[in-house]
């Protein structure tokens, strides 16, 4: 078991994947900083329920997602709105055995690490799904984020679809949770025929 910090976000994060994030609270600036200056990383778990941003006046505890994505820094810039804006990338999956908040409400976990899932090279049925994936990935808003577009197996390519595809993000938790990359793969093509029809 390990103890990280963590970041809840409304958006899931997947391996493989990346965010860009305006960082303002003095909870994240001082977790950014560190993380930074020891070229360490942090827990990016999906808020099931409350807010990202501390809000005094409500008592109610957020609700965190029991699996989640360990998180490395990838890009940092101060933004034009006077922000810090850094780009996160998605590294390996964990599970939260426990979290509390420490007294500066930066969210702590103790977790175990999920295997990593098995390589396993993309199958015939893939070629629809890896045009797919080139077209997301020459979107404006995605290029921008300079994903890998050399994808060879299962696991990489269903988790990439899975983050830049615009689904629900509960739908989204989900896919994150299968350990099976072929079963993700067969229930995001589900998910585009329902789409499709």
């Amino acid at each position: 078991m390990e103890t990280i910090p963590l970041f809840p976000l409304s958006t899931v994060l997947f391996p493989g994947g990346k965010i860009p994030l305006q960082i303002f609270e003095p909870r994240y600036l001082d977790l950014i900083s560190s993380c930074l200056k020891h070229d360490s990383g942090f827990g990016v778990v999906w808020l099931r329920e409350g807010s990202e941003f501390y809000q005094p006046e409500k008592e109610l505890d957020p609700r965190l997602a029991q699996v989640g994505t360990f998180a490395k820094i990838v890009d940092w810039d101060s933004l034009p709105n006077g922000l810090l804006g850094v780009t996160i990338a998605g590294t390996k999956k964990f599970r939260v055995i426990s979290s509390h908040q420490r007294d500066d409400k930066l969210h702590m976990a103790d977790i175990e690490w999920v295997e990593p899932e098995p390589i396993i090279s993309l199958p015939e049925y893939s070629d629809e799904m890896e045009g797919l994936l080139k077209q997301l990935l020459d979107h404006p808003h995605i290029a921008r984020l300079k994903l890998s577009p050399v994808i060879e197996d299962i696991a990489a390519m269903s988790c990439l679809l899975a983050q830049l595809l615009p689904i629900d993000e509960k739908i989204k938790f989900e896919l994150l949770s299968i350990s099976d990359p072929e079963l993700r793969m067969v229930q995001l093509m589900d998910l585009l025929d329902e789409y499709n029809q």
